[in-house]
């Protein structure tokens, strides 16, 4: 009998988070990483993407033309579900540019927020598709770890706020959150590569949308 190795988005599986706004983690299949991981390994000539980025790394390069229809899908179906997490499933949803970031050593991600030409408003996003055995040698406090780890900040600072989370994020790990909430990546010392992929989802009042279709069935 023949397998469908499709990635289906009924596999997935989500934990809600809250910094004041709302962070969700979704657990994408192994398969649906591999299938990304894959095509990113085969492509040739991806467009760079560094100028647009804040990243201080080397290897940032535009993914939008090797992911499929299936793959975009399930992208959108978790931006819909951050959207009725977060109680706000009004939105129209419209995906943006994707990017894969391969991270070496001494290479980081600082603290930066997401925009866009045509709205204030959007999603942002980071998967991980590959990580090293090791990010190397913590130079102090061991116990408290951040080599290589994922940081988001936001909320308010009082003592009963939650103002920042630092996660370990683990391969097939999807994190989704708004354009304006800062985050970044510290940097590690170990050999190998630290690969990620990020989506860009904006965000359009129906209202909007609405006034655009009018425009271009004018024309």
């Amino acid at each position: 009998m023949k397998m469908d190795n499709k990635p289906k988005a009924a596999e997935v599986k989500i934990k809600t988070m809250s910094l004041g706004t709302v962070v969700c983690r979704f657990d994408l299949p192994m398969i649906f990483v591999d299938h990304i991981n894959k095509a990113y390994d085969n492509a040739k000539d991806l467009p760079a993407h560094n100028k647009e980025l804040a990243g201080k790394i080397e290897d940032e390069f535009l993914v939008n033309d090797i992911l499929t229809d299936e793959i975009k899908g399930t992208f959108m179906d978790c931006f819909r579900q951050y959207l009725q997490q977060a109680q706000k499933p009004f939105w129209h949803c419209s995906l943006e540019n994707a990017w894969i970031n391969d991270m070496k050593a001494g290479e980081y991600n600082p603290l930066h927020y997401h925009s866009n030409v045509t709205t204030d408003l959007g999603l942002s996003s980071v998967l991980m598709l590959k990580r090293p055995e090791s990010y190397g040698v913590e130079q102090s406090r061991k116990e408290d770890p951040s080599n290589g780890w994922l940081e988001l900040a936001g909320g308010q600072q009082d003592p009963l706020s939650v103002s920042q989370l630092r996660a370990d994020v683990k391969v097939g790990e999807f994190y989704v959150f708004p354009y304006t909430m800062l985050h970044g990546v510290y940097p590690f010392n170990g050999p190998g590569i630290r690969r990620t992929l990020s989506y860009n989802c904006n965000l359009y009042k129906d209202a909007v949308v609405r006034q655009q279709m009018d425009k271009n069935a004018k024309k």
